[in-house]
């Protein structure tokens, strides 16, 4: 019962960790540096996350980051543009980190739900 309690809970975890990092991504998306070495401006590094599974059961949510980080766009107009009229803007696929979203968000809805079946079946078991 409490391998199952903790099995679960490590889902809940891992699923913020996935939320977090997506919302992140998506929040940050449109984030321009420059691409010329000289007169770098820190742009932001997108982040993904694993998932392992641990030795007690449940899971581990690792964030690594995202490789290569940027993309190189031609805009002109920005102030970051280098000579060649490129920027750079972190490597994300807007619609790829919104189906992480529904993804993160089903599976906290899930280990949610076993976590609430284990409370009634252990609050019934009380009662015998």
């Amino acid at each position: 019962m409490f391998k199952a309690i903790q099995t679960s809970v490590s889902g809940l975890i891992a699923s913020s960790v996935r939320l977090n990092a997506a919302a992140s991504n998506i929040a940050n998306s449109q984030v321009k540096s420059t691409p010329n070495v000289l007169t770098f401006s820190a742009g932001y590094t997108p982040v993904r996350v694993e998932q392992s599974t641990t030795g007690g059961g449940g899971v581990r949510a690792t964030v690594v980051p995202v490789s290569p980080a940027s993309l190189s766009i031609f805009d002109p107009t920005s102030p970051l543009a280098n000579s060649q009229g490129a920027v750079n803007i972190p490597n994300i696929s807007l619609p790829a980190e919104i189906a992480e979203l529904n993804r993160a968000s089903q599976a906290y809805k899930a280990n949610a739900r076993v976590l609430k079946t284990l409370d009634d079946t252990f609050r019934t078991l009380l009662k015998i």
